[in-house]
């Protein structure tokens, strides 16, 4: 378990669903994830005795898993930063927007007790002071909470809210733009608007509309009997609305964008659309649009081998409606972006059987691209030699796995993609296992996800489907999360953003890890993005000790203390198996992929931590180094002895372990890192 690099700069609000960090800290980190790979092909069938049948097959609980996504409510509330300020005496009214609310029941608790159970809240305080009150929504499948912090003053001079795009406001010349701010305390107010200094505007909204392409600075002035608040937001005026589309490719490291198909079989897209409105969309299939194909995910299937054209086009709105920004920014025009994406339907190629001189490991790795992490390019402990391309990036994974050795994967979405000699067997059982080194603190979970050479290429540019796990499914689970890297600067902290709005960096550690970056030397651009899945952290944080613990989460995930391995007791962070089903892969909407073999496997890593630093005299000192790196060595197999299943010992190399103390002193406090090899 590697220390959590990745620093979250924003509001804590930002960062739903995930464990927040105190305002005023303000940071978050996401926890590098450390892989050693070696994957067995469970060639043997096994049968079960009654009491391994319920240990092993009620752990994947695949009944409780619904394979449609739950979409818990969502409050946005009429506050940025969701504190209120009410003069003693008058009523504080909350209004905030809801989705996803269909039958909710809605409550309002202050110092333990229901004060109101509407969707808004009008109340009267009567002493001043500051009150937290918590509006809890609750629907048929899911439930949503937001802590409010109202302030009950002698005096309530106005509070104003104007959310802008977390991307900035980006408006288009000459197009009109209504701005509608919240003000609480507006009874009996004035208005004052001021473009660049000059007065414009004088009621509660403003229409903002400019030819000129040049950043514009907007400032609102309310002023009630109690006091005056101001608002300042950046404009900046484009000729052109940016609309960005991302259809991910199978491989980092291709220029075929091409999706393949099976005869018979449907094929999902879902791309990644990044826009500063609420658009529209719409799929049409060879030139001609699909009637009803208007959602982000679109499942296609051919009626016939052949090439295909899908187009995808993300459109906002009309010259006659607004198209809506933000709760408070409203516009009206037309923006259109579209994306074609070829498809081949095909006869999928057949099942590669295991034969005489097969192995039962995987024997190839395919691509290696980790994110940025303190492993990366380091040649003491991770045994680099300055590789610089991506094909000797892969000679040096491939020796590392075949001596037993770990890679890292650095950061979130740091993968490795590895192939077989031959096709594994969708049995309806186990099928394979993936060997990490995690115990009951230090869970860091690799999503898996797995492929069929479909065009019978033999490489794994075909479509993905993950393995279903605990957390599929879940509100609080990211299914289309992605991370954009920079390159920095020599001996520099490497910067990230993500696709939800949150910017911040990996921290440079030169002390333990002092290779000049960070930023993988084989990625020739300047920034690349890793896409996947988003866990919600498991984070904890012993108030004895201080030192926090990475909670394992249900199963189906590679190191990870979970019900799918049979042996949880690893104090000493040995190698344990994870065992996985090909039965358990998924298409993008949620449903069964039916895979009845697959020939590459993918591991992810996949979640985000809650930690901090602290900053003392412009010097930073990390807080937590009491971490491990995570390796994945996936060598476990199921092996049939006495109608048992067991690791197969005879099967697996010994591996030893050696710790690796990093100290730090800060004051009197000594924080400890453990790395295992």
């Amino acid at each position: 378990m590697n220390l959590g690099q990745m620093l979250f700069n924003g509001k804590c609000k930002v960062f739903a669903p995930f464990y927040y960090i105190p305002m005023e800290i303000g940071i978050k980190y996401f926890l590098q994830g450390n892989f050693s790979i070696k994957i067995i092909n469970i060639m043997k069938k096994y049968l079960l005795l009654f009491s391994l049948t319920i240990f092993l097959f009620a752990c994947n609980k695949d009944e409780e898993i619904s394979q449609d996504v739950i979409l818990p409510p969502v409050i946005e509330l009429d506050s940025e930063d969701g504190i209120y300020v009410v003069k003693i005496g008058k009523e504080v009214v909350i209004e905030p927007t809801y989705q996803n609310v269909d039958y909710a029941v809605y409550s309002w608790k202050c110092n333990g007790r229901i004060i109101s159970d509407e969707p808004q809240l009008k109340y009267i305080f009567n002493e001043c002071g500051s009150y937290y009150v918590t509006l809890r929504v609750d629907t048929r499948d899911a439930s949503t909470e937001e802590e409010i912090r109202v302030d009950v003053n002698e005096l309530a001079p106005p509070v104003i809210s104007l959310v802008t795009p977390s991307i900035g406001l980006k408006v288009v010349a000459g197009r009109e733009y209504i701005l509608t701010p919240d003000i609480q305390n507006a009874e009996g107010a004035t208005y004052l608007w001021t473009l660049n200094g000059n007065e414009v505007g004088t009621e509660n909204t403003y229409t903002f509309k400019q030819d000129e392409l040049e950043t514009y600075e907007l400032t609102l002035t309310v002023t009630n009997e109690d006091g005056q608040s101001k608002k300042t937001v950046s404009i900046e005026v484009v000729d052109k609305l940016p609309i960005e589309i991302v259809v991910p490719s199978s491989l980092y490291f291709t220029e075929n964008n091409t999706k393949y198909v099976e005869l018979g079989r449907t094929l999902f897209v879902r791309p990644f659309v990044s826009i500063s409105a609420e658009p529209s969309y719409q799929w049409s299939l060879d030139g001609q649009p699909i009637e009803g194909a208007n959602s982000l995910v679109y499942g296609f299937k051919p009626a016939k081998t052949g090439e295909h054209t899908l187009t995808f086009t993300v459109k906002y709105d009309n010259q006659d409606t607004k198209a809506v920004l933000t709760r408070n920014i409203s516009v009206s025009g037309v923006d259109e972006v579209s994306v074609n994406i070829p498809v081949k339907c095909c006869e999928a190629a057949g099942k590669r059987p295991f034969a005489a001189g097969n192995s039962i490991y995987s024997n190839k790795v395919y691509e290696f691209v980790p994110a940025p992490g303190q492993f990366v390019n380091e040649t003491n402990t991770a045994g680099f030699n300055g590789e610089s391309t991506h094909e000797a990036a892969c000679a040096y994974a491939q020796k590392r796995l075949d001596n037993e050795q770990y890679v890292s994967l650095g950061g979130w979405g740091g993968y490795i993609v590895v192939g077989f000699d031959h096709s594994i067997e969708n049995k309806g059982g186990y099928d394979f296992s993936i060997k990490g080194n995690a115990f009951d603190s230090s869970n860091e979970p690799g999503i898996v996800w797995v492929m069929q050479d479909v065009n019978g290429d033999g490489l794994p540019n075909d479509e993905w489907y993950e393995l279903k796990g605990s957390e599929y499914g879940k509100p609080e689970t990211i299914q289309d999360y992605a991370v954009t890297y920079f390159r920095p600067g020599l001996n520099m902290d490497t910067p990230w953003q993500d696709n939800k709005g949150n910017t911040g960096a990996i921290d440079r550690l030169g002390n333990y890890h002092p290779q000049e970056f960070y930023y993988p030397l084989w990625i020739e651009a300047d920034s690349y993005t890793l896409y996947g899945t988003c866990l919600k952290a498991r984070t904890e944080q012993s108030p004895s000790t201080g030192m926090w613990s990475n909670n394992p989460f249900g199963w189906g995930y590679a190191d990870n203390i979970g019900d799918d391995m049979p042996n949880k007791d690893n104090p000493n962070a040995g190698a344990l198996g994870n065992y996985f089903k090909i039965s358990d892969a998924l298409n993008i909407d949620g449903t069964s992929a039916n895979l009845s073999h697959i020939d590459f496997i993918k591991v992810l890593f996949n979640r985000r931590y809650r930690c901090f630093r602290i900053n003392r005299n412009r010097r930073f000192f990390t807080s937590l180094l009491y971490h491990f790196n995570t390796f994945f060595r996936l060598i476990g197999c199921l092996d049939m002895k006495s109608n048992t299943v067991r690791t197969g010992i005879d099967k697996f190399i010994n591996i030893s372990f050696r710790l690796i103390y990093h100290k730090m002193y800060i004051k009197k406090h000594m924080y400890t890192c453990v790395m295992t090899l």
